[in-house]
């Protein structure tokens, strides 16, 4: 077969530059560490590593949500510490000033620690974590409870609506056309209004069974939030509810931690030691609240730490997979471009042998 001088630079050129394409493609394995660099090197392992990597983008949001979650639940678990020493001083005082040797004076300076203490809960009640209240349910942007001043807090509502059938003489309830209240004077069989009320009035609605306080002209719930929870997702079909509902709290009628506190305060600015003692069975019971709440943040964050391992464990196992498949074995890359140079080398020695050859060398 006769072959042309053009047919012959022709396949020398593709010879050289098939040699040169692999030299490069292993130094730039070198260079850059991964055997797969474009999808073409290994279709199939590059379609395993895009697999493997957007787990690991998985695993990384769902462990950034579980550090998120821990510092919701970390400074739940402080407040809810504070709160259970700022009941024991309450239990405290309500001991020492339920006895019969102490002295109005001294009742009314226990009040004043009582409100000391109050205040506090309540500054922990509407507590937030960045930007977001604790407590509101999942009304996170609402400031969760509202102030009471005890000196404010009147006799008891049955409701807030229209007059309730068949009342009995001193019976009250809020007119929700003009948010009077109306007292029943049994003499006279009408209801009579007792004005417009001052702005912080408080009063319990029976069949609500919540404190409200008048503020901006209208009745308001201490409680601004809700009483739902969210949920966020810590793994695979894994999810966990991070907030607990200031109602749940702070309001709970198995021991309501506020309203325990103003009937404590006002018993004492009354010197009533009847109702002074009688306050420390709300306190224990407002303790317990808090106590079973407490222990709810920490078998949660039991829970996310646990989660949190083994989501670790699953990071590094992946990460290991990518690696088997992405990086190059840098031995065995360097073997390999050492052959094609030394292919290189001969391939251009055999050019320059054939390329040199005249018709002197033919006739000699």
């Amino acid at each position: 077969m006769k072959i042309s001088n053009r047919l012959l630079y022709s396949q020398i050129v593709k010879d050289i530059d098939q040699v040169t394409e692999r030299m490069y493609k292993f130094n730039s394995q070198i260079s850059s560490g991964k055997r797969i660099e474009t999808p073409s090197d290994d279709p199939l392992g590059m379609a395993n590593v895009l697999v493997y990597r957007t787990e690991l983008n998985t695993f990384d949001q769902f462990k950034k949500t579980i550090d998120y979650s821990n510092g919701w639940l970390s400074r739940m678990d402080s407040i809810f510490q504070d709160m259970d020493d700022l009941l024991g001083r309450a239990s405290e005082l309500a001991v020492q000033e339920s006895s019969a040797t102490s002295s109005p004076e001294t009742r009314a300076g226990a009040a004043e620690e009582i409100k000391q203490i109050r205040d506090m809960i309540l500054s922990d009640a509407n507590s937030k974590y960045g930007n977001k209240y604790l407590f509101g349910g999942t009304m996170t942007q609402n400031k969760p409870f509202l102030n009471v001043d005890v000196e404010k807090w009147q006799d008891d509502v049955s409701t807030i609506g229209t007059a309730p059938a068949a009342p009995s003489d001193g019976d009250r309830y809020i007119n929700a056309a003009d948010n009077h209240i109306y007292q029943y004077n049994g003499g006279t069989s009408s209801w009579e209004d007792q004005g417009a009320p001052a702005e912080g009035t408080a009063v319990v609605v029976d069949d609500q069974n919540e404190l409200f306080v008048f503020s901006s002209g209208q009745w308001e719930s201490i409680y601004q939030g809700n009483d739902s929870t969210f949920s966020l997702q810590i793994g695979k079909g894994d999810s966990i509810e991070t907030n607990i509902p200031g109602n749940e709290i702070f309001t709970n009628p198995a021991g309501n931690v506020i309203m325990t506190l103003m009937k404590l305060e006002k018993s004492l600015r009354n010197n009533d030691q009847t109702g002074t003692r009688s306050a420390l069975s709300d306190i224990e019971a407002s303790n317990k609240v808090i106590s079973d709440n407490l222990a709810k943040v920490g078998a949660t964050m039991n829970r996310l730490d646990h989660t949190k391992s083994v989501l670790e464990k699953s990071i590094t196992d992946t990460t290991t997979s990518v690696s088997n498949l992405e990086d190059a074995d840098y031995a065995e890359t360097y073997t390999s471009l050492m052959n094609q140079q030394t292919i290189y080398e001969a391939v251009l020695k055999s050019v320059s042998m054939i390329t040199s050859l005249n018709l002197t060398d033919f006739i000699t």
